[in-house]
């Protein structure tokens, strides 16, 4: 029987291949040169990959292990990563005489694959992994195809969960945009509604070509569209199954939501260089800033009262 995912494999191993600004390749460099052999791969993600700028942003990566014990050693960040992942750093690399700043999700192989399949409950990462990213540093051949092939996943898991909402048939930039929306439902968000458009709008043609793809597979069905040239699809699913996945797209809302506020609570306890990551946002909104102590930095619950006094005096914030 045809792998109904083979193509998707080979678009989505193009995509990780694609080179990399020098800033985010520093910035990956300083994640590995902190954590050593632990890494299995580090993917490349979201705005800045889209966008094509490193300075001055924020870059996101999801940092790949082979365990959480041999990432964290046996303790409290393991025992968090593993019941509630992903665990969320901060990091600062120095580049070109300026620092480029990053922010890691961290979860095992084993969690990435888990969580990208078809039985998977959870929205957050298959919708977020069904969008493109580049490999920042893979172990080996081996880790790749992991990682090419959870990916690929993601994105025929992110299109499953959604078509059936669909009673008529919808194209490309419906589903993709319906996908995006329901998840980010399911998770506390600042964007507004038009976000999952410019996602879509910002790789259209990407999401054109795995949407026929997934067709190709039998994961779709295609329809007769009124318009020359335009494509439309239909899930195949009738009134009972959409019935049941809207269901549990309502489950997921509050579900989601849930652990959305148990990870912030966790993230007091493992957001290492949470100080520096908030200056950074009130530097980057307010152009204030003022230089932290080691000893602040250690404790920066007790040292949060007098730097934000320090900060509001300079207008910093209302």
């Amino acid at each position: 029987m045809p792998d109904p995912l083979a193509q998707i494999r080979r678009v989505v191993a193009g995509e990780l291949g694609q080179d990399l600004l020098p800033g985010v390749r520093a910035a990956a460099e300083e994640i590995r040169r902190r954590h050593g052999a632990s890494i299995a791969a580090i993917l490349f993600y979201g705005s800045c990959l889209r966008e094509g700028a490193e300075k001055d942003r924020l870059i996101d990566f999801y940092v790949f292990t082979d365990s959480h014990a041999g990432f964290h050693g046996r303790g409290l960040h393991a025992a968090l990563n593993a019941l509630l992942p992903p665990n969320v750093y901060y990091i600062e690399a120095p580049f070109e005489g300026r620092k480029v700043r990053s922010k890691y999700a961290v979860l095992s192989l084993s969690q990435l694959r888990r969580q990208t399949r078809m039985q998977a409950f959870h929205s957050t990462l298959w919708a977020r992994l069904s969008q493109p990213g580049a490999l920042a540093y893979a172990r080996d051949d081996a880790v790749r195809d992991q990682v090419i092939a959870a990916l690929s996943h993601a994105i025929a898991t992110t299109s499953a969960q959604t078509a059936p909402l669909f009673e008529q048939p919808f194209h490309a930039r419906d589903l993709w945009t319906r996908a995006l929306r329901e998840s980010y439902r399911t998770e506390f968000r600042s964007e507004g509604a038009g976000r999952p458009a410019e996602l879509y709008d910002a790789d259209g043609a990407r999401y054109d070509n795995v949407t026929a793809l997934l067709a190709k597979g039998g994961l779709l069905e295609t329809a007769q569209a009124s318009e020359p040239g335009a494509t439309l699809y239909l899930s195949g699913a009738g009134a009972p199954k959409r019935a049941r996945l809207k269901a549990r797209w309502a489950r997921r809302r509050l579900a989601g939501k849930t652990l959305q506020v148990l990870r912030l609570m966790k993230a007091s306890l493992t957001f290492t260089g949470g100080l520096d990551y908030i200056l950074y946002k009130i530097e980057k909104h307010s152009g204030q800033t003022i230089a932290v102590t080691d000893w602040q930095r250690r404790h920066p619950v007790l040292a949060a009262p007098a730097l934000a006094w320090r900060l509001y005096r300079r207008g910093a914030f209302r």
